[in-house]
């Protein structure tokens, strides 16, 4: 078997399976379509593949009786091609011990009847380049920092989990039949499509919501519901590790505990009316705005040594406006 071959085994099995998509088939029928050799590689593989009739249960699989029905497949491949050649099992297996035989049926018939139940495990820290890492389902995470993601070469058809422990930015690929479920520690973070930032690294886990809709369920060590919540755009779900509870902060609520504990309030690329109603949450005062600049994408920083005054005097002052007040309402005009 050449290295080309090689290359194109996993796309066959998922094609023979029903699994791939559209791209995937077009892809291996145009490769297919190249040559003879590929045709017969393919007609071969689809041989061997029809193989998987005979059960992988322990105490009822017959192991010489599969081993044969595998060996005459495989003299029947030899025989239409030569450019096929998978002779070692049917050179050796009458020399290879009992035990051995039975690890050598169940393997092959774990390879031929599940190729992508094998576990990918992706790792990071922050000495490595930060990079977009690609899932099955075209969803994409990428690291904030140490962290980990465990998953399927190949999801289920009827869902996607993963597991997951550290910080990092997930973009979900929509799939209403298929809920993607990221495990990690005594919290599922389940979502249909969607962006958000999942931090699991204190004992406070955190999800912030960008877009699309995402429930968090609190699970015991039998994965069953303790209790959840929804998020909605703009929130930021919160589970208690010592104490199991769950609940959900306001952008505005967010953003105060943020000034509290890091002294700095940061808002990067946000809508201006976004800006204005955190800091009449922050400050207790109102704000009046022109709605024309209400959709306008503002990036800020300010400290807590930073007066109200200072802060809406600053927003107006971005787009050359002027700011009045009376008592605790200012209005920029």
């Amino acid at each position: 078997m050449n290295l080309t071959n090689e290359r194109y085994d996993a796309l066959i099995r998922s094609y023979l399976d029903g699994q791939c998509s559209q791209d995937e088939a077009l892809a291996l029928l145009s490769w297919i379509a190249e040559s003879e050799e590929n045709r017969n590689y393919f007609e071969a593989f689809k041989d061997v593949w029809s193989l998987t009739d005979f059960s992988l249960d322990e105490e009822s699989i017959d192991v010489e009786a599969a081993l044969e029905s595998v060996n005459q497949k495989i003299e029947e491949a030899e025989a239409e091609t030569k450019t096929v050649q998978m002779p070692w099992l049917r050179r050796n297996y009458k020399y290879v011990s009992a035990a051995a035989v039975v690890l050598v049926a169940l393997f092959l018939g774990f390879l031929i009847n599940k190729p992508f139940d094998s576990t990918m495990t992706v790792a990071y820290d922050s000495t490595q380049p930060e990079m977009v890492y690609q899932l099955p389902d075209g969803s994409s995470f990428v690291f904030d920092g140490t962290g980990e993601v465990s998953y399927p070469k190949q999801f289920a058809n009827d869902g996607r989990d993963v597991k997951f422990e550290g910080k990092a930015r997930f973009d979900v690929a929509k799939d209403a039949d298929r809920p993607f479920v990221i495990h990690c520690d005594g919290l599922d973070v389940e979502v249909l499509g969607t962006q958000f930032l999942l931090d699991a690294t204190s004992d406070l886990y955190t999800v912030d919501l960008y877009s699309g809709l995402v429930r968090m369920t609190a699970v015991d060590k039998h994965g069953h519901e303790l209790s959840h919540v929804d998020l909605q755009p703009g929130e930021r779900g919160v589970w208690d590790v010592e104490s199991g509870g769950l609940k959900t902060m306001t952008y505005a609520e967010v953003k105060q505990q943020e000034l509290k504990t890091d002294h700095v309030l940061d808002f990067n690329d946000v809508c201006l009316i976004t800006i204005v109603e955190t800091v009449e949450y922050i400050y207790s005062v109102e704000v009046e705005l022109p709605e024309a600049y209400a959709a306008e994408k503002v990036t800020m920083r300010f400290s807590d040594e930073d007066s109200v005054d200072e802060v809406v005097e600053t927003i107006a002052t971005l787009f050359g406006l002027e700011v009045s007040k009376t008592d605790k309402t200012y209005t920029i005009h």
